[in-house]
């Protein structure tokens, strides 16, 4: 069935496909080429809704008022939606504003549906905001997008950790905590305030890419705080750059936990609001044995964080190059795609055979052959 709705809200995939948000496209484009995907509706576990809102809120290709419509028209038209009320339909977003932001009138809608999302927490910009739309009950958390030649840039210039110039890493702008919770400094305050007092931290703002860079893969720790929402790209950056993050993110949920266990061995978590110089001086006395341990209990947890690009995209020549082989040898195995399969596979409601799950609604002009996005990697 065919969904006039679809054809804005899944639209632009050349353009929504390459920045922090892009798995929205990517999860779109697997699902089409997966074998787990089945033209039978009555064959499905799941239904997936495509759409690329994190995006065009983003970009402002359209209002969230004209997005939040587009989802009030779409959804009761969904042929099989009410099969479970919804609980079989899979959104995907990729944005700090969450399903919120594009569909503010989500719960009176798809309240039951599973949610594939980054965002756990709040977004700064929406003071109305009091409860958490992520639901640990029925939805995944995702990991932002990362592209390959990020994840080599970091790889490579990465110092050996008894070298490193700085204590501390954090590049970025300040931001207050959400309205929701209180009037203390956030920990991006704090951290910014440490710019002047401590030389062997690089706390820089407003830098450009180049220094940022070559300070996260020059420090020990990498400060990842809680920014704009709770959610950032930083996460998965620093990790390829052999730098041990430091959380400061009280309600922040790491992809793939129920997968991958524990994060104790390879980060540290600190309270949000106690950015203070007992932090500072922890820190500096953790010894570099104790570090190098940690940054190899990393390798493999930070290879399930990556999202392999599709053949339609030119990073693809990355993968055929090896760009990825010597920093996750077991990519074609062990990555995002597999990760997310594996975590929703436990909530299917019905007992197949064989794991035929997808079903993926059309927009106008989609036809029934696609470019094979992952199922034959190289």
């Amino acid at each position: 069935m065919i969904y006039e709705e679809l054809g804005v809200l899944a639209s632009g995939l050349a353009f929504c496909k390459d920045n922090q948000w892009g798995f929205e496209v990517l999860l779109h484009l697997y699902f089409l080429a997966c074998d787990c995907r089945t033209d039978d509706p009555t064959e499905a576990d799941f239904f997936f809704v495509p759409q690329y809102t994190a995006c065009h809120l983003n970009l402002k290709t359209f209002s969230e008022e004209e997005s939040n419509a587009l989802f009030e028209s779409l959804i009761p038209k969904l042929k099989h939606f009410k099969r479970s009320d919804g609980r079989d339909h899979v959104f995907v977003w990729g944005a700090g504003f969450a399903v919120d932001g594009p569909f503010q009138n989500w719960r009176s809608y798809i309240q039951r549906s599973i949610f594939l999302m980054t965002e756990t927490e709040f977004w700064n910009p929406y003071k109305w905001q009091i409860r958490s739309n992520y639901n640990a009950a029925k939805d995944i958390v995702l990991p932002g997008r990362l592209s390959i030649r990020e994840i080599k840039q970091h790889h490579e210039n990465a110092v050996p950790m008894g070298m490193r110039a700085y204590v501390g890493d954090f590049v970025g702008w300040n931001r207050p905590l959400h309205h929701s919770q209180g009037t203390a400094e956030s920990p991006r305050q704090r951290l910014l305030k440490w710019a002047a007092r401590f030389p062997d931290m690089h706390i820089r703002q407003d830098v450009p890419y180049a220094e940022a860079l070559e300070g996260s893969v020059n420090s020990r720790f990498c400060f990842v705080p809680r920014g704009k929402s709770a959610w950032s790209s930083r996460m998965f950056r620093v990790l390829f750059g052999g730098c041990v993050p430091v959380l400061l993110n009280d309600d922040y949920e790491l992809p793939f936990q129920a997968l991958l266990g524990s994060a104790e061995e390879w980060l540290i978590r600190w309270p949000m609001r106690e950015v203070t110089d007992e932090l500072a001086d922890t820190l500096r006395r953790l010894d570099t044995k104790t570090l190098e341990q940690m940054v190899r209990h990393a390798r493999e947890p930070r290879c399930w964080y990556v999202w392999p690009p599709p053949t339609v995209d030119a990073s693809h020549w990355e993968l055929e190059d090896g760009d990825l082989d010597a920093i996750c040898p077991e990519w074609r195995t062990k990555n995002a795609f597999v990760a997310t399969m594996a975590l929703l596979a436990p909530k299917r409601r019905t007992t197949k055979a064989s794991f035929k799950t997808f079903y993926a609604p059309r927009g106008p002009g989609e036809g029934r052959h696609f470019v094979d996005a992952q199922r034959n990697p190289v």
